[in-house]
């Protein structure tokens, strides 16, 4: 990503990272708040995408440009490019929690399915619900894949697989040696 400038508007933010769309794509720029969170998410997620269960992802983790809300650009958290997922259509049922049950919405059953598969990949999913979830086109069939693999989602990971745990300290440290959250937030500009 150094060698291209993008440029990205603000589109979502889940409880810890932010989603920027990207102008004419089809893919958008996922950022959280440190280098070691979006590292990590990005081995999860280019791993899953591998086996259909994630969005693929693109080039590596690094910043963009984006625009802030009084249109100026500012530099982006750590970050990586990914292709988008639509989201999953609003389910009326009342008792459909996410869990594979008699709700009558189908949506629920293939959640549990992929975090079955997940479990499979040496990853524990602990944030199932519908807003974690959407589809994605392949070989001309809509999929559905998870789309949140933060850190926080997660109770156990395989890290034979995955690589270290970002909440090491040695994880966190910036070149300066420093780990306080302002130094973490502009480390390796």
């Amino acid at each position: 990503m150094s060698s291209t400038t993008y440029i990205g508007k603000y589109d979502d933010a889940g409880s810890r990272n932010t989603f920027y769309r990207l102008n004419n794509r089809r893919y958008g720029f996922k950022s959280f708040e440190t280098k070691a969170l979006a590292e990590f998410a990005f081995r999860v997620q280019s791993y899953l995408s591998t086996i259909d269960l994630a969005p693929k992802v693109y080039g590596e983790v690094g910043r963009i440009n984006v625009v802030d809300s009084f249109g100026d650009k500012e530099l982006s958290d750590w970050g990586y490019l990914t292709e988008i997922a639509k989201t999953l259509p609003e389910c009326y049922d009342d008792d459909c929690d996410g869990e594979c049950h008699d709700c009558g919405c189908e949506n629920s059953c293939m959640i549990s399915d992929i975090v079955a598969a997940m479990e499979e990949n040496g990853l524990s999913y602990v944030d199932a619900h519908r807003g974690n979830f959407g589809y994605i086109r392949r070989n001309r069939q809509w999929i559905m894949v998870v789309i949140d693999v933060g850190y926080e989602s997660f109770d156990y990971f395989d890290s034979s697989i995955y690589g270290p745990d970002p909440n090491d300290d040695e994880n966190n440290v910036n070149s300066s040696g420093c780990d306080c959250s302002i130094c973490k937030r502009y480390a390796n500009v």
